[in-house]
């Protein structure tokens, strides 16, 4: 059997909106530090199959139904939340030559298949690429004291490689290390290269289209920086800078320039537009890179948004979204 758990960086979505909201300010400790995510499904996700040999004949899993985006939530009525629960179950049914039947959700409906396999020299394989998560490298945009809650990413955290609409709603923020930076070009958005360190800082509970939001077990003491936030109509064509991570744990100051601002009465992506005029961070960056979602922007002394989105075809260029949504799904 062939499992996979995918690492991404991340700073490119689509949206939706959602209804009108009314929003608040708040004051907040600032964030720009770089995070590990971690997500965890509800079950393992199939993410593809392949062919084995049953009887001496080609089988591939697809031709019983099973599709990509699957999740298997039990085997044979155990439950299951990893694929480590999920091999040792099979594993256990394989040994007492028990059928196995496998419960999966699909558009959350519950579904049982009988699970087949191919068996040689006492191993087994079944068709199933699965993975039982997602990580990924962001930045937190800010702690709030006031209900002990982080918002961070600014936008929904998916794998894009998959047919699937799968969105998992829970999992961890870690500490992260950036290694390396490779940079931007036109038509081919950079990447922060980082590990994800083992100190949690947070528990997520939300993970929807304006960004990753959960509970903080603690910050970073030595960043601690009580700021203000800003209502969109506060927020200003011109000079900015936003906070991001490109060397270890150090954060780094990079200067923009805002060129337009849409008003907007309700969640909406790419409210910000901006080009990096910070020349130090060209020269490492080449522009906007995957890894800098969720990087605080801050005009005029208070925090007006964050980092969401890369311009591929100019990516000197980004998109920022208003921190009154963030503030909004904190609530």
């Amino acid at each position: 059997m062939l499992f996979k758990k995918l690492s991404i960086t991340l700073v490119i979505v689509v949206t939706m909106l959602f209804q009108t909201v009314n929003v608040f300010a708040a004051d907040v400790i600032l964030g720009g530090q770089s995070i590990g995510i971690e997500l965890d499904y509800d079950g393992v996700l199939i993410t593809g199959t392949y062919d084995i040999s049953i009887d001496n004949k080609k089988y591939n899993p697809s031709s019983d139904g099973y599709l990509t985006g699957d999740i298997i939530k039990k085997v044979n009525g155990q439950s299951i939340d990893s694929i480590s629960t999920l091999m040792a179950n099979v594993e256990k049914e394989i040994d007492n030559k028990n059928t196995i039947t496998l419960t999966l959700s699909r558009d959350k409906k519950e579904l049982h298949k009988e699970l087949k396999f191919q068996e040689s020299d006492g191993k087994f394989t079944t068709g199933l690429y699965v993975q039982d998560g997602l990580t990924g490298v962001g930045t937190m945009t800010y702690f709030n004291p006031a209900t002990h809650h982080f918002g961070a990413l600014g936008h929904v955290m998916m794998d894009v490689s998959l047919e699937s609409d799968v969105i998992i709603k829970k999992g961890s923020v870690y500490n992260s290390y950036v290694k390396k930076i490779n940079p931007s070009e036109n038509g081919k958005p950079g990447e922060k290269i980082a590990e994800i360190g083992s100190i949690q800082i947070g528990t997520i509970y939300d993970n929807n289209n304006y960004g990753i939001y959960g509970n903080y077990d603690d910050y970073p003491s030595q960043d601690k920086q009580i700021i203000s936030t800003a209502s969109m109509d506060e927020v200003e064509e011109g000079e900015a800078y936003f906070l991001t991570v490109l060397d270890g744990h150090t954060l780094t100051k990079c200067s923009i320039n805002i060129t337009k601002l849409k008003k907007q009465n309700e969640p909406s992506i790419k409210g910000i537009t901006f080009e990096i005029t910070d020349e130090k961070v060209l020269s490492l960056t080449n522009g906007v890179v995957q890894g800098m979602s969720g990087s605080p922007i801050i005009q005029n002394g208070k925090l007006i948004g964050c980092v969401t989105h890369v311009d591929v075809n100019n990516v000197h260029q980004g998109y920022g979204l208003y921190i009154d949504w963030m503030l909004e799904n904190d609530k």
